[in-house]
């Protein structure tokens, strides 16, 4: 899965507090005029970043801040020649030439200057990808010298990156803007950009990104459960014709909330609210909550599926997507939806699953209010 847009529709903060809030594992490419630069995060935290606007190698920084002599820098690039796939921190903290500590001091600074650069770009292409971290034959940037063991907090480098671009901006002011030959470097901007506005058609569109944006910031306040859950049925009318919110009991889940359901001589809500599945059924239902996993793909012909499918209005479809909200460790809603009746493929699941995380942080946050303000109440 992938979010892909354009950082006028998303800009590079949205996007760093949506991932770390988020706790997401994966790699962030952002291509503009400005270059083209790379962030991995693991859960959340940023262990590794590369710009080619900022080159300076290991070596070289070590070397000219006095931590390293060349004759050593010689050695240890001699040796990474015979380990290709090793880092050269690493072959440095082995040969005993520079501490472990003062290296990740160095990485660390390093990272940081890259996010506040990139942090600076305003327009181009983002395409984040879930997963492991992207193979450095991926981008045309060297990664393997800058990754730390331990991240940074993105919500920390976000907020000091903000900090140092509104002093730039106050001490500098922007001077108007001079005709400039591009780089050689950003030569592939022209087809990269080409290349993203058709993933961005086909994945993400930016009606999808906007609408995450919009919703987020109403997330962040909630005053209701209601209020959360209205707020995923609107996001989820993003992505599919049609849409169950199922809120999950002990032994059964039950319909709590529709859009798209369209029932002859009947009431879609009054259908939804009764529906009820029981958990001891091998359903789509089951197998979320056993696994805390989104699903999309064929709904299998179960039982209680079939059951499912006809309390709809029929028939079975073809492709379906399931998404739990987890709120303090555990599956409270499903959100259920497919594209019937004219069977579209199911595009932008992904950016509904991030938003599904934040609605649990937020029922997490509503919840935790309400409990202070009951203590509260009793001790008056």
């Amino acid at each position: 899965m992938s979010l892909v847009g354009r950082l006028e529709d998303l800009a590079l903060p949205d996007i760093f507090q949506i991932i770390s809030l988020s706790k997401k594992t994966g790699t962030l490419i952002v291509r503009s005029r400005a270059g083209i630069g790379m962030v991995v995060f693991k859960d959340g935290q940023v262990i590794q970043a590369a710009s080619d606007g900022i080159r300076d190698s290991l070596g070289n920084i070590l070397v000219s801040q006095g931590m390293l002599d060349s004759a050593t820098l010689s050695q240890a690039l001699a040796r990474q020649q015979q380990q290709p796939d090793t880092p050269l921190g690493m072959i440095l903290a082995e040969m005993g030439a520079v501490p472990a500590q003062t290296l990740e001091g160095v990485i660390r600074k390093q990272i940081e200057e890259i996010i506040y650069d990139l942090l600076a770009w305003e327009e181009g292409f983002f395409n984040f990808e879930l997963g492991e971290i992207l193979p450095k034959d991926k981008i045309e940037i060297d990664t393997q010298e800058f990754l730390l063991k331990t991240g940074i907090n993105a919500e920390y480098l976000l907020m000091e990156g903000t900090r140092i671009l509104d002093e730039k901006r106050k001490d500098q002011p922007r001077p108007a803007p001079a005709a400039k030959a591009p780089a050689p470097h950003h030569a592939s901007y022209e087809p990269a950009k080409e290349e993203f506005r058709t993933r961005i058609e086909k994945e993400a569109p930016s009606k999808q990104i906007t609408a995450l944006k919009s919703m987020f910031d109403e997330l962040r306040f909630p005053t209701a459960t209601a209020e959360v859950t209205l707020l995923i049925l609107r996001y989820a009318s993003e992505v599919v014709n049609r849409a169950v919110l199922f809120m999950v009991k002990k032994d059964e889940v039950r319909g709590l909330g529709q859009f798209g359901i369209e029932l002859k001589g009947k009431s879609a809500d009054q259908v939804v609210r009764n529906i009820r599945i029981p958990l001891d059924k091998k359903s789509l239902f089951s197998t979320i909550i056993e696994d805390r996993r989104s699903y999309q793909g064929a709904l299998d012909p179960t039982e209680a599926n079939a059951f499912l499918a006809n309390e709809l209005g029929g028939p079975m479809p073809d492709a379906v997507m399931a998404i739990p909200l987890i709120v303090e460790g555990k599956v409270a809603l499903i959100v259920y939806g497919d594209n019937l009746p004219e069977k579209r493929p199911i595009r932008g699941m992904d950016t509904l699953e991030i938003f599904m995380n934040q609605a649990g942080m937020a029922l997490e946050k509503a919840l935790l209010e309400k409990k202070i303000a009951e203590l509260q109440k009793e001790r008056e």
